[in-house]
C-alpha cells in the first residue's frame, strides 16, 4: 500500500475510533444513570406500596443508605460490566491477530494467561467476602449518623457528647477498616494478574524461540500484540473485581425491593361511599404470636359522634386507632364501616374519608399552603383556606407577611407548637372527610395552645365523626362518650358523667387531672 494511502486509512481509522469511543462513553453514562435511577424508583415505589407494619420496621437511615449509595452501586456495577465486555472483545481481537502472526507462541500465551483466571478465584472470593463486611459496616455507620442527628437535643441536655462521639467514631473506624481492607484486596487482583501475565508471555516467547518455529520479527510482533492485549485484560480484571466489590450492596437493595414488594397492599376494593357507623367486632390483635395487644374488643361509634379513648401507656390505644385507619388488619374479628368490613373497601378512597392527625406534627420544609395541600394536586387554594378556617388557623396565617406562602421552616421551626398541630388538623380536614382521628393532639402543648385545639374540636363536632386519644382529660372531657382501654381490653365505654361513677380508672384520672 502506498504511504499516502496508508496514512489516509490510518487517519480514517483514528477518526472512526474516536467516534466509537465517544458513542461508547455516551452509552455507558446513559446506562449507568438509567440503572441507578430505575433502582431508586423501584425501591421508593416498593416502600410506599408496602404495608404500614413493614414500613414501620424499615429504619430511615437504612432506607436512605439503600436509596443513595447502594443504588449508585448498581449503576457502577453495570458500568464495570459493560467496560469488561468491551475490553474482553478487544482482548479477543488482539489474540486472534497474534495467532495469525505466530500460532504456537500465541496459543501458549493464551493458555497461560487464561489459566490465571482460575488461579485468581480465591482472591476474588476474598473480595466478595470483604465487600459484604464493608456493606454491613456502611449501613451501621449510616444508622449511627442518623441517630446523632435525631438525638442532638437529648445529647446536649444530658451532656453525653463524649460517649456519643466515641460510639459514632467506633462506627466510622469499623467502616474505615473494612473499606480499606476491601480496597487493598481488590487492588491486589490487577497487580497479581499483570505480574503473572508478563511472566507467562516471556515464557511463551522463549518457548517459541527455542522451538525455531518462528522468526525474531514475528516473535516481536506477537510480543507487542500480547502486551497490548494485557492492558485490555487488566481492564477486564478491574471490571470483574469492581462488579464483585459492588455486588453485596446491590444484592441488599434488591433483597429489600423483593421484601417490600411481597408486603404490597392492594388498594383496590369496593367503593366506600358513606362511611356510616364505625364498629370493632370481637377484635384481637397480635404483633407476634406471643404479644397480644388487643383482646376481643367490641364497640360502635355512631356517625358524627365525638369519642375519646383513654388508658394507661401501652394499653393498645394507638393500635386500635391504626385498625380504624386500616393501617393494620386485626388478627381476629373485623373493623366495620356501615356494616362492611373495611378490608374489602377501596383503600385510597378510605384514606380520603378517614383522616388522621399524629401526635408529633410531620411537616414539609415548604409553605403553609403546600403543607395543608400535601401533594394532593386536586385540592384548590379555596379548599386549603376553608380547611385552615375550620382548624382555627386562618387569621393567624394572614398575620404572616406572605400569608399562605409563609415558609414553615425545617421541621416547622417557623411555627409555634400549637400552630404546627392545627396546621396538621387543617391538612386532615382538607377534602371534607367524614371521620377525623387524632392521637394525643395536645400532649406537648402549653395550656393556651391546648385551649385553641379544644376550641377547634368543639367547632368540628356534629360535622363529622371524631375519635381522640388523649392522656389529658381536659382535651376529651367534653366528648359524647369515652372508651377506657386497659391491658388491651375495653373496660368501659360511656359518657364522661357515667364513667366518673362506673370506671375506677377514669375516676382516678379525673381526680389527678384536677377536673373533679
Amino acid at each position: 500500500m502506498p504511504v499516502a494511502g496508508a496514512m489516509l486509512l490510518a487517519t480514517g481509522l483514528v477518526v472512526l475510533r474516536m467516534a466509537l469511543a465517544l458513542l461508547a462513553n455516551w452509552l455507558s453514562a446513559s446506562v449507568t444513570v438509567a440503572v441507578t435511577s430505575r433502582t431508586r424508583e423501584r425501591l421508593g415505589g416498593a416502600f410506599l406500596a408496602a404495608s404500614w407494619s413493614v414500613q414501620r420496621e424499615t429504619s430511615a437511615s437504612r432506607f436512605q443508605e439503600l436509596t443513595s449509595s447502594s443504588a449508585s452501586a448498581a449503576g457502577i456495577m453495570v458500568q464495570g460490566f459493560t467496560t469488561g465486555v468491551v475490553s474482553a472483545c478487544s482482548v479477543g481481537a488482539m489474540l486472534l491477530l497474534a495467532i495469525g502472526v505466530d500460532p504456537l507462541g500465541s496459543l501458549v500465551g493464551v493458555a497461560g494467561v487464561g489459566s490465571l483466571g482460575f488461579l485468581l478465584r480465591p482472591l476474588r472470593s476474598k473480595v466478595r467476602s470483604h465487600a459484604r463486611r464493608a456493606n454491613e459496616d456502611n449501613l451501621r455507620l449510616a444508622a449511627g449518623a442518623n441517630e446523632v442527628a435525631e438525638l442532638g437535643l437529648a445529647v446536649r441536655i444530658f451532656g453525653v457528647q463524649g460517649p456519643v462521639k466515641a460510639r459514632f467514631v467506633s462506627f466510622v473506624r469499623s467502616a474505615r477498616r473494612s473499606n480499606r481492607t476491601l480496597n487493598l484486596v481488590a487492588g491486589m487482583v490487577p497487580v497479581v494478574y499483570s505480574g503473572f501475565a508478563y511472566l507467562v508471555l516471556v515464557g511463551a516467547v522463549s518457548l517459541a524461540s527455542v522451538s525455531s518455529t518462528a522468526k525474531l520479527t514475528s516473535l516481536g510482533a506477537v510480543m507487542l500484540v500480547m502486551l497490548r492485549s494485557l492492558a485490555y485484560g487488566q481492564q477486564v480484571q478491574n471490571a470483574y473485581t469492581g462488579v464483585h466489590s459492588n455486588l453485596p450492596r446491590v444484592a441488599e437493595v434488591f433483597r429489600e425491593i423483593e421484601y417490600l414488594t411481597h408486603s404490597d397492599v392492594s388498594a383496590a376494593g369496593e367503593p366506600v361511599g358513606e362511611v356510616g357507623a364505625l364498629e370493632v367486632r370481637d377484635v384481637s390483635f397480635r404483633y407476634n404470636p406471643h404479644q397480644l395487644v388487643l383482646k376481643s374488643v367490641s364497640a360502635s361509634v355512631a356517625p358524627k359522634e365525638m369519642v375519646g379513648i383513654v388508658g394507661p401507656s401501652g394499653s393498645g390505644k394507638s393500635t386500635l386507632v391504626q385498625l380504624f385507619l386500616g393501617l393494620r388488619d386485626p388478627s381476629e374479628g373485623a373493623v366495620l364501616a356501615g356494616g362492611r368490613d373495611i378490608r374489602l373497601l377501596d383503600r385510597h378512597e378510605w384514606s380520603q374519608r378517614v383522616t388522621f392527625v399524629p401526635q408529633a406534627p410531620a411537616l414539609l420544609s415548604d409553605s403553609v399552603r403546600e403543607n395543608i395541600r400535601f401533594f394532593r394536586v386536586g385540592v384548590s387554594d379555596a379548599e386549603v383556606e376553608r380547611a385552615a378556617r375550620s382548624a382555627g388557623l386562618h387569621d393567624e396565617i394572614l398575620r404572616f407577611a406572605d400569608g399562605y406562602g409563609h415558609q414553615v421552616g425545617d421541621r416547622g421551626g417557623n411555627l409555634s407548637g400549637g400552630q404546627q398541630q392545627r396546621l396538621c388538623i387543617a391538612r386532615a380536614l382538607c377534602g371534607d372527610p367524614e371521620v377525623l382521628i387524632l392521637d394525643e393532639p395536645t400532649s406537648a402543648l402549653d395550656p393556651q395552645s391546648e385551649a385553641l385545639i379544644r376550641r377547634t374540636l368543639d367547632g368540628l363536632r356534629h360535622r363529622m365523626t371524631i375519635i381522640v386519644i388523649a392522656h389529658r382529660l381536659s382535651t376529651i372531657d367534653s366528648c359524647d362518650r369515652i372508651m377506657v382501654i386497659q391491658n388491651g381490653a375495653l373496660t368501659a365505654f360511656d359518657t364522661p358523667e357515667a364513667l366518673r361513677a362506673t370506671s375506677d380508672f377514669y375516676a382516678d384520672a379525673v381526680r389527678l387531672s384536677g377536673l373533679a
